[in-house]
Formats: C-alpha cells, structure tokens, sequence
C-alpha cells in the first residue's frame, strides 16, 4: 500500500488546506477501504467508521508532520494506529459465544464446533501461544512490529516491505532477523 504525493499536495495538508485534504482523501480512501475489506472481516459500516476516525486523525496529524520524515510512512502510521485503536476499543465486543461459521448446512455456533474437552484444551494453549507472542511482539519497538507484521502476518517480500516502509531491503533483512531474536529470547523465557 504505496501512495505516492507530490510536494504541493503535502506542502497544503501540513497548512491545513482544505482542497489538498480533498484531493488526499480522493486519493486514498478506495485505497484503505480496499484495504481494510480484503485483510480483516469487517462489516462495511464498521470500515466507515475507522476511515472517518483515520482522516480526522490525519487532519490533526499533519500539523506535526516532520518534513524529514517519509510522508507516506507517516500516513501509513497514522492508518494503523487507528486501526489498533479500534481494535482496542471493541475486542470485548467479541466473545467466543458470538463467534459462527457459515456452512452449507446452516450457521455453526463456535462453541458447538469444538468436540471434546481434549480439542478444546488445544484450544486454549493455542490461544495462550498468541496471547504470549503478541505480548512479545508487544515489547518491540514500532518499526521492528511493523516489519514482522507485513513478513509474517501480510506475507510481504522484503522488496514490497522495504517500499512500503521507504527503507532498504537491507535494513528490513536486518530489522527482521533483530526482531525476530528479541522474540525467540523473549518467549523462550
């Protein structure tokens, strides 16, 4: 999800123009709804209101822009920040109990599709595993999440990482094999 933007466009949303913020989000909002639809299972209205919450961050954002820095970076940032942030506010929403998968033969509730206590248990470890990897993913620095995330969660080349990131592939080689001792040490302890 590269977006490129020239500097007039940049130069208008750090001043707050108007226009340049029209001509931002004309750009991009097909863009991150595309996004946000094929990667995680929101509903449409949910997807809205994650956009609506990620361009006012945006609006906010750019007055604090570093010109130094990487614009789409920035955004990028911006995006999965809000992205993180609704996670947060609404995981409690999402019991096992409200979770089904839809079958030729109807709609199966979650707890009707484990079998017996041995499965269940898996489950669970299962589940325990994550909860310890995300806690050591966690503990990482920013960049160092985000670039096993795309490897590992999007499955992204260290090429496609590097340009999205604005990075060298080398950098990326060598955040990815930083991050992924400091979680071996980690849930190894």
């Amino acid at each position: 999800m590269v977006i490129d933007f020239d500097a007039l466009l940049k130069e208008g949303l750090i001043n707050q123009d108007e226009t340049a913020f029209a001509e931002f989000y004309e750009k991009t909002v097909d863009v991150f709804f595309r996004y946000l639809k094929a990667n995680y299972s929101f509903e449409d209205t949910e997807i809205d209101d994650i956009l609506a919450d990620f361009y006012l961050k945006c609006w906010n954002a750019f007055l604090n822009f570093d010109v130094k820095q990487s614009f789409s970076g920035y955004v990028r940032a911006v995006f999965r920040n809000t992205v993180n942030d609704y996670f947060r506010k609404t995981w409690w929403e999402y019991t096992f109990t409200d979770m089904s998968v839809s079958t030729d033969g109807g709609e199966i509730a979650f707890e009707d599709m484990i079998e017996d206590d041995e499965h269940y248990e898996d489950l669970l470890n299962l589940e325990f595993e994550n909860e310890k990897i995300m806690d050591a993913m966690r503990q990482l620095d920013q960049i160092s999440q985000e670039v096993v995330s795309l490897k590992f969660v999007e499955e992204k080349s260290y090429q496609e990482i590097a340009e999205i990131l604005w990075i060298s592939q080398d950098t990326v080689r060598q955040r990815c094999c930083r991050a992924l001792k400091q979680l071996k040490q980690r849930l190894t302890e």
